[in-house]
């Protein structure tokens, strides 16, 4: 699964503890993740695969707070956007769509959703 072509830059590479991750890098880690079973040796064979498309830099560490972070993103819109109507999601673009309409009224009702 792991593609050959390294998907890093030089923006990416981490500064002490900090790793800045792309867009391409989570898709890769999240396609890895989904090719595992949660078991003991998930983390390792998980490094390996990035380790081999992104770059040896990727430790169990960085992983494991990535996965951390996107859990936090996806229980945030899941709070926002569970049990409304109007809200689709287009899968090419990669965003959720709505008419004007019902994002004015959405954001009335939860002015912290409008960032």
């Amino acid at each position: 699964m792991p593609n050959k072509e390294n998907k890093t830059t030089k923006t990416n590479q981490p500064s002490k503890d900090k790793l800045r991750w792309s867009d391409d890098m989570v898709e890769v880690l999240l396609n890895a993740l989904v090719e595992e079973t949660f078991k003991a040796k998930v983390y390792a064979n998980v490094v390996k695969t990035l380790n081999i498309a992104i770059g040896p830099y990727i430790t169990k560490k960085y992983i494991k707070n990535r996965t951390k972070t996107l859990k936090d993103h996806f229980i945030e819109v899941y709070d926002l956007f569970h049990h409304l109507s109007g809200f689709a999601w287009n899968l090419v673009i990669r965003k959720f769509e709505v008419e004007e309409e019902v994002r004015q009224d959405f954001i009335k009702e939860k002015s912290h959703a409008n960032k």
